[in-house]
């Protein structure tokens, strides 16, 4: 049975996601050269999650179109509730208030 996420107004069946979160594998291809000169392709094959494309479409976003690890991770910072809130905090200070 899948958890729904913390969004009260998600649109999301929650069929495939947990709390927001998708489980999806991913495949890695090392080429490795052998003693007698051939090369042969090991398969790994890892299990791993991220953002239900549904309940979090902005995240998901950015983990589909980032190219490294640094731009995702810092793409994922600028994107926190925290980051939103602070960058809020300052545009209301930076206006000018007249009483």
């Amino acid at each position: 049975m899948s958890l729904p996420c913390s969004k009260t107004e998600c649109k999301c069946p929650h069929t495939d996601c947990d709390y927001g979160m998708i489980e999806v594998t991913q495949t890695h291809i090392t080429e490795r050269t052998l003693r007698d000169g051939s090369k042969k392709q090991l398969e790994q094959v890892y299990l791993a999650s991220t953002f239900c494309p549904t309940c979090d479409p902005e995240r998901a976003h950015i983990i589909a179109t980032s190219t490294s690890a640094d731009e995702r991770d810092k793409r994922l910072r600028e994107n926190s509730h925290f980051k939103k809130s602070e960058r809020y905090d300052n545009l209301e200070a930076s206006r000018t208030r007249t009483l």
